[in-house]
């Protein structure tokens, strides 16, 4: 049960159907979706916000109201067997979800301003609950399903058709629909139609008092990789993210320059996308082809403090994603002073900044990758500058300039 004695704080009903915004980054399907609600929600109650956070019970004491902040909710709504299970198999759960969220509204007298959906699966339900409570909708993608099937891995399964009339639905309905990026805005006018008035621009964040600079060196001490140096990879192991490219890279960076990168190391941090745990026996079966086997790490999903700790060691971060909405890897790379190589797609073009904070790939051949790579390794004091502007630029994003543009969106639709 919610505490909600005389409270008159503005209320926004905010969705997640497929994962918690308390879950572990890079664990099934959590990511950077989960770090954007959660250091959303936690802030808007300093702007006079009061938000229920929505999610799907996945086990154990998830079925349990937790209370992130007083004014800052997740509500675990049954839908569907209480485990985690395949996105595919979701949507015949909505439904079952959508009630539960009016049920939890009715029992608890919670009456909402508005109601907030992330990804395209909450879409439907938030897109139901603005006709049966007729409050303004607010929708965040994340991720679009006609930007991924354009850019799919080889063998990768394309995104189906009921999403991207999912997507079309929820933006038709939309009062207002926040995207991370310009790319992302252009990308709903121009694939789906969206009203560019509906629009607003609103990028992510980084939280600077845990992703800052530190000495290279006390954090490899504290990871036990004392004396190597590395190249990083962060993100869930799935072909779309491409850990693949991160492999070939180091590959044929060690076989352009065996000196450069006579102590190269690459650390993979992440756990397989949703339920596929067939990932990283592909990824293992690639080391083994490609003969660098001692030249690879795998570290599970690591909690924020720790996190950064590996963005510090690195000497560089791989971000090769096939398509990326924002980029929050990149930028929690950077914030931490350390250069990143990425794919010059997406949001990693607004986050990356080429020349300055990194370097900007075009494609997604492993040997371009690498000459950039090396162009890092070979040149401490280009390694050092590019480090050093990354971390200073990445002062620019905020999680607190982020709530405060959304506590506006939510305001105006409010107030009209």
């Amino acid at each position: 049960m919610i505490d909600d004695t005389a409270t008159n704080l503005p209320r926004a009903a905010m969705l997640s159907v497929h994962t918690s915004p308390v879950d572990q980054p890079g664990v099934g399907d959590s990511g950077g979706m989960n770090v954007y609600i959660r250091s959303v929600a936690t802030r808007l109650e300093q702007r006079g916000i009061d938000v229920d956070l929505f999610t799907r019970c996945r086990g154990g004491e998830d079925h349990e109201t937790k209370h992130l902040t007083k004014h800052a909710h997740v509500v675990s709504i049954k839908a569907g067997p209480c485990e985690p299970i395949p996105k595919a198999e979701l949507p015949r759960y909505l439904p079952e979800f959508l009630g539960g969220v009016i049920q939890h509204s009715r029992m608890n007298d919670r009456r909402y301003d508005l109601v907030h959906s992330h990804y395209w699966l909450s879409g439907w339900v938030g897109n139901a609950l603005h006709d049966l409570w007729d409050v303004p909708l607010v929708s965040s993608f994340h991720t679009l399903g006609k930007v991924k099937n354009y850019l799919l891995a080889s063998g990768e399964t394309p995104e189906p058709p009921e999403r991207i009339a999912g997507e079309m639905r929820v933006i038709g309905a939309s009062e207002r629909i926040l995207a991370p990026t310009p790319a992302e805005a252009g990308q709903l006018v121009g694939l789906y139609r969206a009203d560019p008035d509906h629009i607003r621009i609103v990028p992510g964040g980084v939280d600077h008092a845990m992703f800052t600079p530190r000495d290279r060196e006390r954090s490899r001490n504290r990871l036990y990789l004392k004396g190597l140096r590395m190249a990083l990879f962060v993100g869930r192991l799935q072909p779309h993210k491409g850990p693949d490219i991160a492999i070939r890279t180091v590959a044929a960076a060690i076989a352009h320059d065996p000196v450069a990168t006579r102590d190269l190391q690459l650390a993979i941090v992440g756990g397989p996308s949703g339920t596929d745990v067939g990932e990283i026996d592909r990824l293992m079966d690639l080391i083994a082809a490609l003969g660098i086997n001692d030249r690879v790490m795998f570290f599970p999903p690591q909690p924020q403090e720790r996190l950064a700790d590996f963005y510090a060691a690195a000497d560089v971060v791989l971000v090769p994603s096939r398509s990326e909405s924002f980029g929050l890897v990149a930028l929690e790379a950077q914030a931490c002073g350390t250069p990143v190589v990425a794919a010059r797609v997406g949001g990693l073009s607004f986050v990356v900044e080429d020349g300055r904070t990194g370097f900007l790939v075009d494609g997604h051949d492993p040997s371009e990758h690498a000459q950039r790579m090396l162009d890092v390794l070979r040149d401490a004091s280009l390694q050092s500058r590019l480090g050093d502007e990354a971390a200073h630029r990445a002062l620019r994003f905020t999680w607190d300039v982020t709530a405060d543009e959304v506590a506006r969106v939510y305001r105006d639709i409010v107030a009209a």
